[in-house]
């Protein structure tokens, strides 16, 4: 194989109107309005089939059922997982700010701990979490697909 020509082809790959496409920064969008396919997808990964009333529900096969409740305790325990995270943050920057000569503090904010059997009870509110955060958690964990906005 000619490495030479290769290399040289290489370098052409991503230039032109491909790279534009591929490299484009992705713009944040609001999801404050959705659609009602979109709140329908958003709603069944976070409430699974309490969205759905009684009769809807009863008409809907039983493997689609298990698909949905599986997604949902997949995305709750996303969802804590997160939240844990970002108090974890919020804690640290505090004890940090409160100790900054502490190495006792130090040490503890360099150790982030989450644990699954734990279930943080904050609100998405009370931690600042808006809608278009978790639409934007939820498509880059391939919960939602990511041509949501256009839906």
């Amino acid at each position: 194989m000619n490495t030479e020509r290769f290399n040289s082809l290489q370098g052409l790959e991503y230039s032109g109107k491909l790279e534009a496409k591929q490299f484009a920064n992705e713009s944040i969008v609001n999801y404050e309005k959705l659609t009602k396919v979109q709140t329908e997808l958003y709603k069944r990964c976070l409430m699974g089939m309490d969205y759905y009333d009684k009769e809807s529900a009863y008409s809907m096969n039983s493997s689609k059922k298990l698909k949905i409740v599986k997604k949902q305790k997949d995305v709750q325990r996303l969802m804590n997982t997160w939240k844990q995270e970002l108090t974890n943050k919020i804690t640290n920057s505090w004890l940090t700010a409160l100790f900054p000569k502490s190495n006792e503090i130090k040490m503890l904010a360099a150790n982030v701990f989450t644990s699954e059997s734990f279930v943080n009870t904050l609100s998405f509110k009370e931690l600042g979490i808006k809608k278009t955060d978790v639409i934007t958690k939820l498509m880059a964990e391939n919960f939602l697909p990511k041509n949501f906005a256009s839906l």
